[in-house]
C-alpha cells in the first residue's frame, strides 16, 4: 500500500512501568564465562542462580571500570574492538550507552550489561531504567482488522506508539520522516522486546520493552487515536 494511506486506531495503555532489569537476559553461560575469566575456579555442578551470585560477588572484588569490561566483553564478544571495550568501561561509570551509544543495535545488549554492573555497583553506575509499555489496539474498520490479524512488525509498533506522544517527543524529533510512512529500519533497534496477543479479530495486545529514552513520552497517556501509515505493517513486508 503506499505510504499515504492511513488506518485509524484505538489505542488504550493499561500498564507503564520501569525496569531495573529485563527477565533471563543472562543466562548460566554467561557467569560461567565471567567467572572464567576471572580464574574462579571449577563451576561444575554449580546452580544457575549459584553461578550468578557467585560471579556478582567475584565483580565486585574488582574495579568498577575493569568489571565493567569483562561484562562487556562477556556480552558484545567481537562486535566491539578492545578499544572500544576500554571506552565504553569508563564512560559507562557516568553514562547511560543504553540510550547514548552511536549505534543504536547494541542499546538492548548495553542495558543488561548496565544492570548487571548496577547491581554489583548501584553507586557507582547509572540507574538501569528500561520502560515496559502494555496497550490494547483495536482497530476501526476492515482494513485495520487484517492488518492485526497478522503479526505487525516493529515499524508499525514504533509508529504506532509514537502517534500517542507530542510532537516534541524524542521520536518525532529524530525520525519525522520515518513515522510518516519513510522505510524505517531503525525500528528494530528502537524497541527491544514486542509481545503480541490477540484479543479478538479486531483487537491485539502489546507489551514493548524499550529504553524510557524513547517511552518515557507516553508517561502521563491513557488512551488516543493512532492514524498509522499501512506501509511496513506486517512482519512480511518492509520497514
Amino acid at each position: 500500500m503506499a505510504a499515504s494511506m492511513k488506518t485509524d486506531f484505538d489505542v488504550t495503555i493499561s500498564e507503564i512501568d520501569v525496569l531495573s532489569e529485563i527477565a533471563d537476559a543472562w543466562q548460566a553461560h554467561h557467569f560461567t564465562a565471567m567467572l572464567e575469566n576471572m580464574d574462579y575456579g571449577d563451576t561444575f555442578g554449580m546452580s544457575p542462580s549459584e553461578l550468578r551470585e557467585m560471579c556478582l560477588l567475584s565483580l565486585q572484588d574488582l574495579e568498577p571500570a575493569e568489571a565493567a569490561a569483562l561484562v562487556v566483553r562477556c556480552r558484545f564478544g567481537d562486535r566491539l574492538r578492545e578499544g572500544q571495550v576500554r571506552n565504553c568501561s569508563h564512560e559507562m561509570l557516568d553514562e547511560k550507552h543504553w540510550e547514548q551509544y552511536a549505534e543504536m543495535s547494541f542499546h538492548e545488549d548495553f542495558f543488561h550489561v548496565g544492570s548487571l554492573l548496577f547491581e554489583v555497583f548501584p553507586r557507582k553506575f547509572p540507574t538501569p531504567d528500561a520502560a515496559h509499555v502494555c496497550l490494547e489496539i483495536t482497530a476501526r474498520d476492515k482494513t485495520g482488522k487484517q492488518i492485526l490479524q497478522a503479526r505487525v512488525d516493529e515499524a508499525f509498533v514504533v509508529r504506532l506508539l509514537a502517534d500517542g506522544m507530542s510532537d516534541s517527543a524524542v521520536l518525532h524529533r529524530l525520525f519525522d520522516e520515518q513515522l510518516a510512512g519513510a522505510p524505517f529500519p531503525d525500528a528494530e533497534a528502537i524497541l527491544w522486546i514486542v509481545e503480541q496477543e490477540h484479543l479478538d479479530s479486531g483487537s491485539l495486545r502489546l507489551n514493548v520493552i524499550s529504553s524510557g529514552y524513547w517511552l518515557d513520552a507516553l508517561n502521563d497517556v491513557e488512551s488516543y487515536v493512532s492514524k498509522t501509515p499501512n506501509r511496513g505493517t506486517v512482519s512480511a513486508a518492509a520497514g
